[in-house]
């Protein structure tokens, strides 16, 4: 698939794994070996609450008991892409790739859109109002959404998650809650950042290419 092909064209293969990743909930399990192998981000020993009838949040800090809750911002129909036997992953995919290509019509200068009329603002936005104001939250987003590398500096005009956050804060009850993104940066490493201080720290992390799988052919520079 080509991605933001004004700027760099990113060809990726999205395996049909990842569906039974998300709709097991085994992404969790992801998520925890993460957090545990974080030394900037998320410093505790976390485990996760494999009960949760009562509505637990996922993760909770061993020590401190703080939580965190986790969610990838999907909806409902985009859920049924996943849920369905005749699901089509590479559908899905497409169309969460382009929520982030939409992010550009926000500085068009014929319509310029608010952000908070973006898919993906709205999402994560429903996903922390229905989540718990003591719990933090944590946003698994399976594949590039921003255009970030380790040791590259990522222009804030770019930074679709930023300009996200920035606008929750007006709108949403966010309290004294951390909102954290989990992604993949385009030198196929996960990304692990803290929203509220904008802090990202760099895992290597192999057990994604077996869901996801990208190559970036060029970059062009205006």
């Amino acid at each position: 698939m080509e991605f933001l092909k004004n700027y760099y064209s990113v060809y990726s293969t999205i395996h049909n794994d990842i569906k039974d990743l998300i709709k097991s909930g085994n992404y969790e399990r992801i998520i925890l070996d993460l957090m545990n192998s974080s030394k900037t981000i998320f410093r505790g020993d976390y485990i996760h609450l494999d009960n949760q009838a009562h509505g637990e949040c996922d993760f909770v800090d061993t020590v401190t008991g703080e939580k965190f809750d986790a969610k990838i911002p999907i909806d409902q129909r985009q859920g049924k892409l996943i849920g369905s036997r005749k699901g089509d992953i590479r559908a899905l995919t497409s169309e969460l790739q382009n929520e982030a290509l939409e992010f550009q019509s926000c500085f068009s200068e014929d319509q310029q859109k608010p952000i908070s009329e973006l898919k993906l603002f709205k999402k994560m936005k429903n996903n922390i109002d229905k989540t718990k104001l003591d719990e933090n939250v944590i946003f698994f987003i399976p594949y590039p959404i921003v255009f970030d590398f380790e040791d590259f500096p990522l222009i804030d005009a770019s930074d679709l998650l930023k300009k996200i956050y920035c606008e929750l804060v007006t709108c949403t009850n966010i309290s004294e809650r951390h909102l954290y993104a989990i992604y993949i940066s385009f030198d196929k490493k996960m990304v692990l950042r803290d929203l509220k201080t904008d802090e990202r720290e760099y895992l290597q992390f192999i057990k994604m290419q077996h869901y996801v799988n990208y190559d970036i052919n060029h970059i062009e520079v205006n």
